[in-house]
């Protein structure tokens, strides 16, 4: 392929749309845990120019989809199940500190916008890419963050998905923990409305955890 003709099929493929092929190969295993993500090869596999699958793995880098490695480039994630675990339990604790201020300031409006925000990701979580779910998901959980008072809370909240695991890559691979997961936004949503803490927090426990949320009167 001549470089004239390079350039005009990246000019049809926005960066955005190969970060998208990226994780779509990065999910179904064609592109392997540890592997490098070495630009040229990237290049001839999406043909497209070098500045866009620069721009696409900087985009995913961000958003701890695809590791950086300072001096050797970009790789595709290693599972780590004790960094996973451990990352989780301090979410928990977090979270559902966090909790009791979206209980006691969360508006009826603000409850409305996390509610439209479950549903986005429910919508992404049928019929859009992984790409829209990962930003429909992140979207739901920043405004669950921003409704915490503090604001040192706030930012270790989003630091520790910062510095996380690279999920959701990889977490939601069958259609049960797509619905798992979409299921626990709206039960976050209707414990908000229902400005009822302890079952807030439970299902907090539950969302990230992965597990069944107790039934009332049940301890969690």
């Amino acid at each position: 392929m001549s470089a004239s003709e390079l350039e005009t099929g990246a000019s049809r493929r926005s960066s955005d749309e190969i970060a998208q092929q990226i994780v779509t190969d990065i999910n179904k295993g064609a592109l392997s845990p540890g592997e490098w993500l070495k630009q040229i090869d990237l290049e001839r596999r999406y043909g497209c120019t070098r500045i866009k699958v620069r721009d696409a793995l900087t985009n995913l880098h961000s958003k701890r989809l695809v590791e950086h490695i300072p001096n050797r480039g970009y790789r595709v994630p290693m599972p780590d199940a004790q960094r996973l675990r451990e990352v989780g339990e301090v979410r928990v604790l977090l979270e559902c500190r966090a909790a009791a201020d979206v209980i006691e300031y969360a508006t009826d409006d603000d409850i409305a916008e996390l509610r439209q925000y479950a549903e986005d990701f429910q919508h992404a979580a049928y019929h859009g890419t992984s790409f829209a779910q990962i930003e429909a998901n992140f979207a739901f959980h920043s405004k669950f963050y921003n409704l915490c008072r503090s604001a040192v809370l706030r930012e270790l909240l989003f630091d520790l998905r910062q510095r996380g695991p690279a999920a959701p890559v990889g977490q939601w691979q069958t259609m049960f923990q797509l619905q798992q997961a979409t299921q626990g936004h709206f039960d976050l949503v209707d414990a908000i409305e229902r400005r009822d803490l302890p079952l807030l927090q439970a299902t907090i426990a539950s969302h990230i955890g992965g597990t069944p949320k107790p039934a009332p009167g049940q301890p969690d």
